[in-house]
């Protein structure tokens, strides 16, 4: 179904003009939005509403004109549909979210016509043109963890709806350092699968796990780790998502198991404070997923649309002219017929760098982000607590100034004691029990 909503845009014309040269007043951009991404698409129409709304004229001297698309089934067919439609009405770049299902067509499509893809979906594998991945890589910071922790034999459950970039990470690691892996693949398993794989999993004295898999996913196994008593004292999970806090885990609190996990946003950010209060006051029943905090991805969503609005700002500021007109016909056309000046908005889009709800936004040379830092948090027995973080150039870093202590306070079985304030995490703790 296709949505233009001009009760979103007001008064504000979708009208081509011409604000400085040849540059448009109105920009035309899409946004494709799949199944189960409620709050990402009220992210998305925030972050426009607030940029046609700004009173700062140098901040927002054009409007953002949406184009969006929610696909019920992402498959090739719709995923085609959405995008030629798209592409004729003249983007100029596209937001949008895929799965595993999608991701192929969609960066086949931008790549082969040239049109820009900002998405907070998976990192995709390879050096693809045209799509920049506003997810930063957990592969660094998970493999990080692990050395700290120095676990030598754990349980790695994952599921394909990412690819393969993590697994292959963990088995590469595995080789080095001699580590016992059980890697198993989940994604087909329902709720009774799941308990009967972690009564298996425990038979054979297996309490550490390290779970890479999607948000609903990965509530599901631990609502069936609770059920099978999985959740105590003696267990240990390492989350490989970037929505630490997004995660329900108070039955876990209670019960005494160790979980660790790494939080991309910090709420403690006046960007991000400011944005709640904003946030807080939507309707919810015109904003679907606004009565809870923004997940990771619904803020990335957001940050996608200030590094496009950043972007156009860039391309006003040196005059390029990045009309569609005369090119934007058939997207199936044979050979393709590429925009002519996509390389100029796949160029400035890489070169974007702004602080966001996510951190600072940078992207390299294939589109990936670089220079983040995302904090790591375990829960305690009065909740998530950050205990560090991580960045590229200094890998894991301590932050707390007390004692770490586990979940469970009443006995220093299964826990890792590091006395310091702030100093990087060696390759094995100081003081281990």
């Amino acid at each position: 179904m296709r949505i233009i909503y001009p009760h979103f845009l007001g008064v504000f014309s979708a009208l081509w003009g011409l604000a400085t040269g040849a540059f448009p007043s109105s920009v035309q951009i899409g946004g494709l939005f799949i199944r189960n991404t409620d709050q990402e698409y009220t992210a998305f129409r925030l972050a426009i509403f607030l940029h046609n709304t700004s009173p700062n004229a140098t901040e927002a001297p054009f409007n953002l004109v949406p184009h969006v698309d929610n696909i019920e089934t992402a498959n090739s067919f719709a995923v085609t549909n959405a995008f030629c439609s798209q592409y004729s009405r003249g983007v100029f770049a596209i937001f949008g979210l895929y799965d595993k299902r999608s991701v192929h067509t969609l960066t086949s499509f931008c790549s082969a016509l040239h049109i820009s893809l900002v998405t907070p979906s998976f990192p995709t594998e390879g050096e693809g043109q045209f799509t920049l991945q506003l997810r930063p890589s957990i592969r660094g910071a998970l493999l990080s963890l692990l050395d700290h922790y120095d676990w030598s034999r754990f349980v790695f459950l994952y599921d394909t709806d990412r690819g393969y970039a993590i697994l292959q990470s963990i088995m590469e690691r595995a080789g080095q350092n001699g580590w016992q892996v059980s890697a198993i693949c989940v994604e087909s398993f329902n709720e009774a699968a799941y308990r009967r794989l972690l009564e298996d999993l425990d038979r054979r004295q297996e309490r550490k796990y390290v779970i890479d898999l999607e948000p609903e996913r990965l509530q599901c196994i631990l609502e069936q780790a609770i059920s099978v008593g999985k959740h105590v004292k003696g267990y240990h999970y390492i989350l490989a998502n970037l929505g630490f806090k997004d995660i329900s885990l108070e039955r876990f609190m209670h019960g005494g198991a160790n979980v660790t996990g790494f939080q991309l946003v910090d709420f403690s950010k006046p960007m991000v404070l400011k944005l709640m209060q904003r946030w807080n006051k939507l309707d919810q029943r015109e904003y679907p997923g606004s009565d809870s905090p923004p997940k990771y991805t619904s803020s990335l969503t957001y940050d996608g649309v200030l590094v496009m609005a950043e972007a156009f700002r860039n391309l006003r500021r040196q005059k390029i002219d990045i009309s569609r007109r005369g090119n934007a016909g058939d997207c199936l056309a044979n050979p393709a017929a590429p925009w002519n000046q996509g390389i100029d908005m796949e160029r400035t889009l890489k070169q974007v760098r702004i602080q966001g709800l996510t951190g600072n936004i940078q992207f390299d040379h294939y589109g990936r982000r670089v220079n983040y830092t995302m904090d790591v948090f375990e829960l305690k027995s009065n909740g998530p607590q950050r205990i560090g973080y991580w960045n590229d150039i200094d890998k894991l870093v301590l932050v707390q100034n007390e004692v770490l202590l586990s979940n469970d306070s009443t006995s220093l079985e299964n826990r890792t004691v590091v006395v310091t304030t702030i100093m990087p995490l060696m390759r094995k703790p100081l003081l281990r029990h």
